[in-house]
């Protein structure tokens, strides 16, 4: 959901000073590294990303439609590819490039069902998958149940492992993902309100970095879409995507990358998910996206629960730096000397991430009227996912 200025200032001391410190430590990093052609090859290699990722959102912008046919994919620059998942929530083909690694269900750390608070909560989840209402559900409800239990799963639930310091046991900590203090303008930049955030037919919800620590510009993100599933690509899932690239490569975040990944989780009315995959290269704008996760009962709603976990969690990879990805096809490329996997660094300031949980409570209530999505009453869906937060309303 978009986020009100006092958002902002969550996580304030890793994404503001922290930020800010890393931000100049990186550039001083690129700079020292390369020679004065190296730089300048650089920024022109990176200029020509943004002109031609921009050239992609401007034709996506303009397509009317809400659904992309596949034979107008590429006229748009769009290249659709299948993201074919296994039952363990891996990738069943070998990719290439790949930038995210699944973690695999079977490698997920179980729910503490010893706390007390996460056990109250996953009760009231799958309580609701075994007993949905009488009653049929506005889109609406569907939406924000579904996603709420994403969320718990994801970033409130407590997990069997090893913390750090200054870290809660979640699922969001253990993959190194940071959340974003306010998708605008971290994610998307002020200029792209309006095709983002003006229409009523879909929405980002939340929004995830990568630790600073890590200086890797992958991005996790979720929309919330009131359109029933359909396997073509949304215009307003490649509109987010682009969005989210062109932010930030025109930041200062990342200067010494022009590959930015994205894993967008996209919610749509009928309790169902898919996942998409996003990158640039020489080819366009790449989008690779699964087949729908249904969570209309909880035969498949636990199951898939844990793909999806798997996914969110995954292990972020890729050369993102090497602009040989850009202009030559069929290379893999290693990793950049001094990378290092997202587990093998669990640094963090302690504290910040409390701060960040009370704004982010504050802030749910003010959600601005042109980001609310309609509800209209739902009959054709079986199942619920009702949650606590809408019994309270």
């Amino acid at each position: 959901m978009r986020c009100s200025t006092m958002c902002l200032f969550s996580d304030a001391k890793d994404s503001s000073d922290g930020s800010h410190h890393d931000n100049m430590a990186s550039r001083l990093r690129f700079s020292l590294g390369q020679s004065n052609k190296d730089q300048a090859n650089h920024q022109e290699v990176r200029s020509e990303v943004v002109e031609k990722i921009s050239g992609i959102f401007a034709a996506v912008a303009d397509y009317e439609a809400t659904w992309i046919e596949p034979d107008i994919q590429k006229d748009l620059g769009v290249i659709c590819e299948d993201l074919h998942i296994s039952k363990a929530g891996t990738h069943r083909d070998k990719l290439s490039p790949v930038f995210f690694n699944p973690l695999g269900t079977h490698n997920i750390p179980r729910l503490d069902l010893t706390d007390a608070q996460t056990q109250e909560s996953i009760n009231d989840i799958t309580e609701d998958w075994d007993s949905p209402p009488p009653w049929p559900r506005t889109v609406t409800d569907q939406l924000y149940e579904l996603i709420y239990a994403i969320e718990y799963y994801f970033r409130e639930g407590s997990r069997v492992y090893e913390s750090e310091y200054g870290w809660s046991n979640t699922l969001s900590h253990y993959a190194k993902w940071v959340e974003c203090g306010g998708i605008t303008p971290q994610l998307v930049a002020e200029e792209f309100d309006r095709p983002i955030w003006g229409s009523r037919g879909s929405t980002p919800y939340f929004g995830y970095v990568a630790r600073n620590q890590l200086n890797m510009p992958h991005t996790l993100l979720a929309t919330l879409t009131r359109s029933e599933m359909n396997e073509k690509l949304s215009r307003s899932e490649a509109l987010t995507i682009l969005t989210v690239m062109l932010t930030r490569l025109k930041s200062d975040d990342f200067p010494n990358h022009n590959v930015i990944p994205i894993m967008l989780i996209s919610v749509f009315a009928g309790f169902q998910v898919r996942v998409l995959e996003a990158h640039y290269d020489f080819r366009g704008l790449v989008i690779r996206k699964s087949k729908f996760l249904s969570f209309a009962n909880r035969d498949a709603a636990i199951p898939n629960m844990d793909i999806l976990m798997s996914f969110m969690c995954s292990e972020m990879i890729g050369n993102t730096r090497d602009s040989k990805i850009l202009t030559k096809p069929g290379v893999v490329f290693p990793q950049p000397s001094g990378h290092n996997s997202y587990r093998d660094n669990r640094g963090r300031l302690p504290g910040f991430e409390k701060i960040g949980d009370v704004l982010r409570a504050a802030r749910a209530p003010f959600r601005p009227p042109n980001t609310a999505l309609q509800d209209v009453a739902d009959t054709s869906s079986v199942g619920t996912l009702t949650s606590r937060k809408s019994q309270a309303g």
